[in-house]
């Protein structure tokens, strides 16, 4: 997860584990998503503060993954936070629209630059690192790129933003 001011902690799936939509409930939305969204701290690294100053004004966002629009998903999403996209919100398709991308590029970039990894330990703790060195400055900027991004893509499709 992110905001323009900071990260959720990175949830690192174990081998062989499908992301189910079982799965996705209760390990990713119910311990991930709810301890971020419940954080209090002001101040701190960007996966210790809040993720926005004002958590009512939060909106969950996600991609049309099949954990991600199963019923039981949305079910929960819709019992447990005041604001989310449902399904079918989000164009499908639209990597260039979501600034997380952005983020996903960064930290290939930071693996890229150190040379080998030899297990998934060391991997998962280069990820970590990596994750929680972005900057809010680097957060906030992606994402006040967002609206020049979607009018962009309104503008390429001759104003039709219709289902």
């Amino acid at each position: 997860m992110m905001s323009h001011r900071a990260l959720s902690e990175l949830h690192f799936i174990p081998v062989g584990q499908t992301v189910s939509a079982e799965y996705y409930v209760s390990e990713i939305l119910g311990k991930t998503l709810m301890s971020t969204m419940n954080r209090k701290r002001e101040r701190g690294t960007v996966v210790e503060r809040k993720m926005l100053k004002n958590m009512s004004r939060a909106i969950f966002q996600q991609d049309g993954a099949p954990a991600h629009t199963a019923n039981m998903t949305q079910n929960w999403l819709r019992s447990n936070l005041k604001s989310f996209w449902a399904k079918g919100t989000w164009p499908a398709n639209s990597p260039d629209l979501s600034p997380i991308e952005n983020i996903w590029s960064i930290l290939k970039d930071d693996l890229d630059s150190i040379g080998e990894i030899k297990d998934i330990k060391m991997l998962e703790n280069r990820l970590k690192t990596a994750w929680s060195n972005i900057s809010p400055e680097v957060l906030d900027k992606l994402m006040d790129g967002m609206p020049k991004r979607i009018h962009k893509c309104i503008e390429l499709s001759g104003g039709y933003i219709g289902k």
